[in-house]
């Protein structure tokens, strides 16, 4: 198993220009009924190939570690992706439909985690000349979250350090953090500057940087709540105190 890079997967097709030729609707996506769905938009002026690779994402010691589907471990893939790998013709866009099917040794109370893997690469049908196309692909790994069934209660440390917030989830689910410094009469792109909206999936040890606005608060107002908003927190954070949910 490899840490998780969580971010842009950077697949180096030539040493040129380097760019985004594609789009995504969202890094992280969280399962309805077992479904889910992410889209992908070419924003290039050519045809593209896009493959799809899935890694279950488990959480040993606070970080995320990932496990890549193979033809070895077949038999334990939870999550298949629709297509697995397509064409997508300049300006237009491609669904990809998943689907979570529960494994007998998965229990039902704690989030499954997925990592999906996008990789475009330019596509020339059978006798079509090829441009002289000139970059580094730039795909995606965003996160898709099977939430438990039921939401679990709240289980977290936090901490407000300055600089960063210290968030550690140790509930069996994952929870939504709401982190604001903000004036009342802060709006649009200002509100934008002073607060944060973190996930912390379960098992997280998360560093949560800061902006400088956020950093120059003396206090700073934080709301958690789970998937379904079973448990829902509210609480005041001040510099260098340690906070248990």
């Amino acid at each position: 198993m490899k840490k998780l890079q969580y971010g842009l997967l950077l697949a180096a097709l030539s040493p040129q220009l380097s760019y985004a030729s594609i789009g995504i609707n969202s890094m992280v996506e969280f399962a309805e009924k077992g479904q889910g769905l992410f889209t992908i938009s070419n924003v290039a002026d050519y045809r593209q190939f896009l493959s799809v690779a899935v890694s279950s994402i488990s959480v040993v010691d606070g970080e995320l570690v990932k496990t890549p589907y193979t033809r070895e471990n077949i038999d334990s893939w939870s999550l298949t992706v629709r297509p697995a790998r397509t064409v997508i013709d300049p300006k237009l866009k491609k669904d990809f439909k998943l689907r979570y099917e529960a494994k007998a040794s998965e229990s039902a109370e704690r989030d499954k985690m997925y990592q999906l893997t996008f990789v475009p690469t330019p596509y020339f049908a059978k006798g079509e000349p090829e441009t002289h196309v000139m970059q580094i692909a730039i795909g995606f790994a965003p996160i898709f979250v099977v939430p438990a069934e039921k939401d679990q209660p709240l289980d977290y440390d936090v901490t407000y350090k300055g600089e960063s917030i210290q968030l550690v989830n140790n509930g069996n689910s994952y929870l939504r953090a709401i982190f604001d410094a903000c004036p009342e009469s802060a709006k649009g792109d200002a509100r934008k500057a002073c607060s944060k909206v973190v996930y912390g999936l379960s098992g997280r040890n998360l560093t949560i940087p800061l902006p400088p606005e956020m950093q120059s608060a003396s206090q700073i107002k934080a709301e958690f709540s789970t998937h379904n908003l079973t448990y829902k927190a509210k609480l005041t954070l001040e510099k260098n105190q340690k906070i248990k949910g």
